[in-house]
């Protein structure tokens, strides 16, 4: 499912992209200047209609939120917006879709959107029907539990019988607290931010997620909520998934993000969102998704 080499083919797209990067075309720039793509190439194809439709969820303080004038923040946001401005795409030229954890690969599947850009976790099952570059980001599963509860949860054993448990509908929260907490009850809701506030409410016990999706909501109520200690599951990597048919897309992505860690820009983009969380910036993955 990973591999370390990139197709010969996208070599000088890429320096053309790294040399338009330089001159102006980040995240940041209002009008970024396209670089040359070989011809009939994904890139070309959206650099010559100027335009993405770039799907994500919001609701995910730090990472990717919605504000009340229209505006998506956050890191995933930023991220998104590097990758794709060496297509020459500003960020007015950017359509973002609000997308769910459920619709998300249908939506790709369906051509209803060019990418998916927030906390996607690369998973054997997914790359069989869709392309996934990356990892940009490597996490573990926790839970949140409402504050003082934590001390009654210090492992997975300690929770008990019929502990309500909230997990994403259509992420990998069901079958994960299935398999690690099978004495839990578990509910399910389409955001988690519902998921949050029946935590907050008293109508469920504990929130599973992974810890950047959760920090957020910790770190602004921090005398609501907090983490339980420990860690479960076998982890996620995150990467930006796309049509399987898009190789060529998620390889130029999985370059420009080893681009992104090797330069710095993750970690700036990190901390400018995400430093209050206090969790690390993102590091380089050993090894790029591979995207056949």
């Amino acid at each position: 499912m990973f591999k370390a080499i990139r197709p010969a083919l996208l070599v000088g797209a890429l320096a053309l992209a790294l040399v338009t990067t330089a001159c102006g075309g980040t995240a940041g720039a209002d009008k970024p200047t396209a670089a040359k793509f070989p011809a009939g190439s994904t890139m070309a194809s959206i650099a010559a209609a100027g335009k993405i439709k770039i799907g994500a969820s919001p609701n995910q303080p730090g990472l990717a939120e919605l504000n009340l004038q229209g505006k998506w923040t956050g890191f995933n946001i930023d991220l998104a917006e590097y990758l794709v401005s060496p297509m020459g795409i500003s960020k007015d030229s950017i359509d973002w879709v609000n997308t769910t954890a459920a619709n998300r690969i249908p939506f790709i599947q369906q051509g209803k959107i060019d990418i998916f850009a927030t906390a996607l976790a690369i998973t054997p099952e997914r790359v069989k029907t869709i392309a996934i570059s990356g990892p940009y980001l490597s996490t573990k599963p926790q839970l949140i539990v409402r504050k003082g509860d934590a001390a009654k949860m210090q492992s997975l054993a300690q929770i008990p019988q019929g502990t309500k448990i909230c997990v994403l509908q259509g992420s990998q929260g069901q079958p994960r607290v299935a398999k690690e907490i099978p004495q839990a009850s578990i509910v399910e809701f389409n955001v988690l931010t519902n998921c949050v506030r029946a935590l907050e409410q008293g109508t469920v016990d504990a929130v599973d997620s992974t810890a950047p999706l959760l920090a957020g909501f910790v770190s602004e109520k921090p005398n609501v909520f907090e983490f339980a200690p420990m860690t479960y599951g076998d982890g996620e990597q995150w990467g930006i998934g796309m049509a399987k048919n898009r190789q060529d897309l998620c390889e130029f992505f999985n370059t420009r993000l080893e681009g992104a860690f090797k330069d710095g820009t993750i970690t700036k983009l990190w901390n400018a969102h995400m430093g209050k969380s206090g969790l690390a910036a993102p590091t380089e993955p050993k090894l790029m998704a591979n995207c056949k």
